[in-house]
């Protein structure tokens, strides 16, 4: 049965893409971006650069779960300077795909999906890699990291569903920004070692405890998590302002409306249907931090791929126009692996790498399905550039 319908596949051949919100730093780096992408053959394709960004990623993610299982403790200095690395190349090679696409004259909505989709699995990687270098550990602490990063980032699509418009920051601080911070917490836990996150912020402080907002017996860990939070604030709450009291979907043209579902009450159901998914994936995620390492990183990964899902699913709607509904079978998936826990069953942990296994089945199922209708309806290949017919 075909994921993507006749209307749907019509709608996401007249998309375009509006951003906006770029920063300074985006600006100072369009010359460079610029002479990056002069340097790529021709016959590269701009989907091919994105996914190879992931694989870095991915090489990245797993050599840190080789070493930090239970993303605390010390691992040798090369692996968090190679998260770094991993998570630099892939916010240039980020940049260099869309640049690559007008060069070659390939630009097509598959990129713009392919791209969006690529990064809601980047999250997932990222922000994991990102507590293993500062020893989150399988924490509240972490879990509340997660969450303050996954949120404001669907909640950016849900805003672009809603508007129009992609808002990559407010002109001083953005994507770019936020992904260099990410990079120099790598580079410089590989410098000074994993240990100084562990430090506790009254003895640097020479005090009896640390100030508020931070718990008594915090550490620098926990500073981190308490600026990521309120970054979050911050951009959740101005999303929403834009979304409800800003009336801009009202003034959305009818063409780019399409067969959206607009307004208030719906963006309040869709924003619930997202809260849902961040809900499930949160109280799963605590209740794995009491098991063991194996079970708590099998969680994380069935977390990470739901919502990188539903991310792309939100994504997808969007560019195609069409009414928004969260999957059911990833939430049933979140819900089967919190049942299985409070119900103590034998060979627990089995039970949930299966489900991750079918997690990531389906995961792939349903990006492959809709990769190859995109390609199957645009008369285009994902990986290769089609020459014109002489």
């Amino acid at each position: 049965m075909p994921v993507l319908s006749k209307r749907a596949l019509e709608g996401l051949r007249t998309y375009q893409y509006k951003p906006a919100g770029y920063t300074v730093l985006d600006d100072w780096h369009q010359p460079f971006w610029n002479w990056c992408t002069e340097l790529l053959p021709r016959w590269l394709a701009p989907n091919l650069i994105t996914l190879t960004g992931v694989f870095g990623l991915t090489v990245a993610y797993l050599v840190s779960w080789a070493y930090l299982p239970s993303m605390e403790g010390d691992a040798p200095r090369w692996v968090y300077a190679g998260c770094g690395l991993a998570c630099l190349a892939y916010l240039h090679l980020d940049c260099l795909d869309g640049k690559q696409a007008r060069r070659t004259s390939s630009s097509s909505p598959l990129g713009q999906l392919f791209d969006h989709g690529c990064d809601a699995l980047a999250v997932h990687l990222v922000v994991t890699m990102l507590a293993a270098s500062i020893s989150g550990g399988f924490s509240w602490q972490t879990v509340a990291g997660h969450m303050a990063i996954m949120g404001p980032w669907v909640a950016a699509h849900w805003e672009e569903y809603h508007t129009g418009v992609m808002l990559y920051g407010n002109g001083y601080w953005g994507v770019t920004e936020a992904n260099y911070l990410m990079v120099a917490v790598h580079l410089f836990t590989a410098a000074v070692g994993p240990g100084f996150w562990r430090w506790r912020v009254a003895d640097m402080l020479h005090t009896k405890a640390a100030p508020w907002p931070l718990r008594a017996d915090a550490h620098i860990f926990d500073v981190v998590l308490v600026v990521i939070s309120g970054f979050a604030v911050q951009q959740i709450a101005g999303q929403v302002w834009r979304v409800f009291f800003t009336r801009i979907s009202e003034r959305m043209p009818a063409a780019e409306r399409g067969h959206k579902q607009l307004g208030r009450p719906a963006a309040a159901r869709h924003l619930s249907q997202l809260l849902a998914v961040l809900g499930l994936c949160s109280i799963a995620l605590l209740e794995a931090c009491s098991g063991g390492v194996s079970q708590a990183r099998a969680t994380l990964v069935t977390a990470g791929l739901a919502y990188a899902v539903q991310a792309t699913k939100l994504i997808m709607d969007h560019m195609a126009k069409e009414p928004f509904e969260a999957l059911g079978w990833p939430l049933a998936l979140l819900a089967l692996n919190i049942v299985c826990r409070r119900a103590a069953i034998p060979w627990l942990a089995a039970y949930v790498w299966g489900v991750a296994a079918i997690m990531l089945v389906g995961y792939l199922h349903y990006i492959t399905n809709v990769i190859g209708e995109i390609c199957a309806f645009l008369g285009i290949a994902c990986l290769t550039i089609k020459q014109a017919p002489s």
